[in-house]
């Protein structure tokens, strides 16, 4: 198995791409050995992530990993997302060939990083 279906079909209809205005949060982080990159918006709402939109550069497997993370972070606390691991994001893909493993990190990287920013900030 090369790609899930799941993953094909988050790559190829991603859910939540695209900026978000006055976002709460935003975060990102990149790949340095690929370049791929993700930037996550947030908006927040009593301590949960009522909205989670996201850009990103990088391969198919990014794009849909960003597509996955953003659907599971949803409703969540940011607190939780402060704690978001790759493999959440790699096991809601049905999986991901090791090459490609960077796509979760690079994904749940920019969560986290919203998310820390967000609380930093007095959130």
């Amino acid at each position: 198995m090369r790609y899930s279906p799941t993953l094909v079909d988050h790559f190829l209809n991603p859910r939540n791409a695209g900026m978000m205005r006055d976002p709460d949060s935003v975060g990102e982080t990149e790949d340095t050995e690929c370049g791929d990159l993700a930037r996550f918006f947030l908006r927040v709402r009593d301590g949960r992530a009522v909205e989670v939109r996201f850009q990103t550069y990088g391969c198919g497997p990014t794009i849909a990993a960003a597509s996955v993370a953003s659907e599971l972070s949803r409703g969540r606390l940011v607190d939780e997302l402060c704690r978001l691991e790759a493999r959440e994001i790699e096991h809601a893909l049905d999986g991901l060939p090791d090459d490609r493993k960077h796509a979760a990190d690079v994904a749940a990287g920019a969560l986290r990083a919203a998310a820390a920013r967000y609380r930093a900030r007095g959130g």
